[in-house]
């Protein structure tokens, strides 16, 4: 894992790894299905399923004419299709959803609890799934670019020539 999270050291057996909203929130994830379309390492983003199970998304956030999949497929049984996003780091990578539309990640949770799931979360329900998809956010390794000479006028050039002529 390149950026190893709190909830990998609570996978790893370290119980103060996560917070106990976290570890709610988690419950509530498992508890509310979340699971079924967010597993595996990514927590999420290997296969592709209907977005608007129970109740199609607003134009905001599905627009009239993205039909997913179905643009790729030409499947009927792909209208509405795209892939589940990976969880990992999502506190860090809004726009959410494959329109970009929504900017916060609570609206985004409320939103799939109504898309997905058929029911209106509890604001307590989305503060505790948000606590738990914040668990997936790990330390981001520090990227250290060179620092090229600066360029003078006896800096060798590149030999450049047409192919063909």
């Amino acid at each position: 894992m390149v950026t190893p999270a709190p909830f990998d050291a609570f996978l790893n057996g370290d119980d103060a790894g996560m917070t106990s909203e976290q570890k709610q929130g988690l419950a509530l994830f498992i508890e509310k299905g979340c699971s079924s379309c967010h597993a595996g390492v990514n927590v999420g983003g290997q296969d592709f399923y209907q977005f608007g199970l129970m109740e199609k998304p607003s134009a905001e956030v599905l627009p009239e004419k993205d039909k997913g999949r179905f643009a790729v497929t030409n499947t009927a049984d792909d209208s509405h299709v795209f892939r589940a996003a990976p969880l990992r780091n999502v506190a860090l990578t809004a726009p959410y959803f494959h329109s970009g539309k929504v900017w916060d990640l609570k609206q985004a949770v409320a939103i799939m609890g109504t898309t997905q799931l058929g029911e209106q979360l509890k604001e307590e329900e989305v503060d505790l799934l948000v606590a738990f998809l914040n668990s997936l956010t790990g330390k981001v390794p520090e990227v250290v670019l060179p620092i090229l000479p600066a360029e003078t006028a006896t800096t060798p050039r590149p030999a450049s020539q047409i192919l063909g002529k």
